[in-house]
């Protein structure tokens, strides 16, 4: 599909015969990967003697300009059009014994993975799905706090790209003015001397209609907030640079003592009463930040308590 879409990716009316002869193949079969772009989310119209065009224009994501952008060479970068998870394409790498670090990114997530077993829409050619794997030498113990680091570096490529008030929401949320605008899901394989771990990243970018019907909370994208929809493999490598910086940083033993602070001043639940959510139980307090290892300090009436990451889900009152 990448293919006719990059075609119509100007938004311009392209006849049948003219995709045809750029494709190399029949106009039934145009037809047909037209039909598959429909099914997939994206409108394609088509006018009887000019041909298809796509609403807007689209900037598909590239391997050149991703590394134009400032993604080193030495990681390797995958770009399926379509992929269950870009999750998954990082952990058959990691199965197959592949070199890291490695970047996977897609135009369109069919069954991305968030915390708590909730699916992440993704759209197609809109959004920014991806995950960086990075291998750990020096064990899973260094990787104590990263997902809350990774946070500190989504939220600080927000502010540079002229989002003002971008906040963390324990643990892995990214919320401009109380709408999530980013999620952030990691996975680890892990043995006792070496630890490979994946960072994923789902960022609303420009959203649609058909997304915002599926979502249950509230939420915003980055097309709604900035005069102008920032190039994705711009951002993309603004992000793999910072977390590159971040990876280096855990390798060393530094972790979460250096992003500690840094995540504090992000802080959107600090000092308001909060209610926590586990299986089926839940409990009331006030969110009073994080300790230097990443968990939340929840204040109730037997005194602070420690939660840590994985399945608790957290709300303001």
């Amino acid at each position: 599909m990448r293919d006719v879409l990059a075609l119509l990716s100007d938004s311009k009316f392209h006849s049948g015969e003219e995709l045809g002869e750029a494709l190399g193949v029949t106009r039934a079969a145009v037809w047909k990967r037209l039909k598959k772009l429909e099914t997939a989310g994206i409108r394609v119209h088509s006018v009887k003697g000019r041909g298809y065009r796509i609403p807007t224009p689209l900037v598909l994501l590239e391997e050149a300009k991703l590394r134009a952008a400032g993604v080193s060479d030495h990681i390797s970068i995958d770009i399926p059009f379509d992929t269950p998870s870009t999750n998954d394409v990082v952990k058959q790498k990691i199965v197959e014994n592949k070199p890291l670090p490695a970047l996977a990114i897609t135009e369109h997530q069919t069954k991305g993975k968030g915390r708590r077993g909730r699916v992440w829409e993704s759209g197609v050619a809109k959004n920014i799905t991806m995950s960086l794997g990075w291998r750990f030498d020096q064990g899973p113990n260094v990787v104590e706090g990263l997902s809350l680091a990774v946070g500190v570096v989504v939220a600080q490529t927000l502010r540079k790209l002229g989002i003002p008030n971008p906040g963390l929401k324990w643990p892995n949320d990214i919320h401009i003015d109380g709408q999530k605008v980013c999620g952030i899901l990691l996975e680890m394989v892990a043995d006792q001397d070496v630890c490979h771990v994946i960072i994923g990243i789902g960022l609303n970018v420009e959203s649609t209609q058909e997304q915002q019907d599926k979502v249950d909370q509230p939420w915003t994208d980055l097309a709604s907030r900035l005069p102008a929809i920032p190039d994705r493999n711009e951002l993309v490598a603004e992000l793999v640079q910072g977390l590159e910086e971040l990876c280096e940083v855990f390798a060393a033993g530094n972790g979460m003592a250096h992003f500690y602070p840094q995540w504090q001043a992000f802080d959107i639940l600090f000092n308001q009463p909060v209610t926590i959510f586990s299986g089926n139980q839940q409990k009331e307090g006030v969110a009073r930040g994080i300790d230097e290892n990443g968990a939340l300090r929840l204040e109730t009436e037997q005194g602070i308590e420690l939660l840590h990451g994985g399945e608790i889900s957290v709300r303001k009152q």
